[in-house]
């Protein structure tokens, strides 16, 4: 049985080992790499990479995933690190913490934001170069192409320029949508994909489990909006409900959330946790 509890455990030890460095000049910016890594995330998108490996692998090895899972929450944290910049959303706190920028400065905060884009491609590769067999270092290759597309102008980053290009009278719903689509459910199909490439899942697989993981990204989001609002009603940040009423949000959340798991309804799992946990994903009980 899958435990995640146990996964996270492992999940954490190596990507300590991975910023395990020895006293030098350069300490200060490994500090605030490590205070973003370890300020309490929930490990979302690694998680899915590896329970998505996991569930469809026919040999699981979890020291064989786990550099993947670690470059894409690499990734994922060095974009919460920059989005909190002055120059960006100019937040104080992330997580119920001072953000990075507020505890080592903007400048450190910068330039532990790029070693962490950095290091997700390190992580990779001296995994691939530790290998011997070409067929698993062509799938190491094409797992991480697909990670660099789905996190760049195409994607992760492409998204954030537009919430920050446009004002609030240039967006549309449309806009809003494929916003989100590349802000968030981009990453979120590049963990699911990652995890199916490593796993060595067929193409009609791995194109169901990409739908799959981009419906419930782009409900993810979705819920964060509604969350959000709960939260600060007068916030004046671009999100859906500028567009829509907030019950019709929650149906499209259970529209699109029916189309994710429609997509993966005839695929054999080995447990069926993957399921599980995208459905507290999206239903916020994780």
């Amino acid at each position: 049985m899958i435990d995640i509890k146990e996964i996270i455990e492992k999940f954490n030890i190596y990507l300590n080992s991975a910023l395990d460095y020895e006293e030098n000049n350069q300490h200060k910016v490994l500090e605030s790499m490590k205070y973003s890594l370890f300020s309490g995330g929930k490990r979302i998108r690694p998680l899915l990479c590896i329970l998505t490996y996991l569930e469809f692998s026919k040999n699981p090895d979890l020291d064989e995933i786990l550099p993947y899972a670690a470059a894409i929450e690499s990734i994922h944290t060095y974009s919460l690190i920059h989005d909190d910049l002055p120059s960006m959303d100019n937040d104080d706190f992330r997580r119920g913490k001072p953000t990075n920028h507020k505890v080592f400065s903007e400048g450190i905060a910068i330039l532990a934001g790029d070693g962490l884009l950095n290091m997700s491609s390190e992580l990779i590769i001296k995994y691939l170069d530790s290998l011997d067999d070409i067929k698993d270092i062509k799938k190491g290759i094409k797992a991480m192409k697909f990670l660099l597309n789905s996190s760049g102008v195409n994607g992760m980053v492409g998204g954030q320029s537009i919430d920050i290009d446009l004002s609030i009278n240039e967006f549309n719903e449309d806009i809003c949508e494929n916003m989100y689509k590349l802000k968030t459910a981009s990453l979120i199909e590049a963990a699911v994909a990652m995890g199916g490439i490593i796993a060595e899942v067929d193409a009609d697989t791995l194109s169901k489990l990409k739908s799959f993981a981009s419906s419930v990204g782009l409900a993810y989001q979705l819920e964060d909006d509604i969350l959000d609002e709960n939260d600060d009603p007068k916030s004046n940040e671009v999100n859906m409900l500028l567009f829509k009423e907030k019950d019709e949000i929650k149906n499209f959340i259970l529209k699109l959330t029916d189309e994710g798991f429609k997509c993966i309804d005839n695929l054999e799992f080995n447990e069926g946790i993957l399921k599980d946990f995208v459905y507290k994903l999206v239903n916020r009980s994780y």
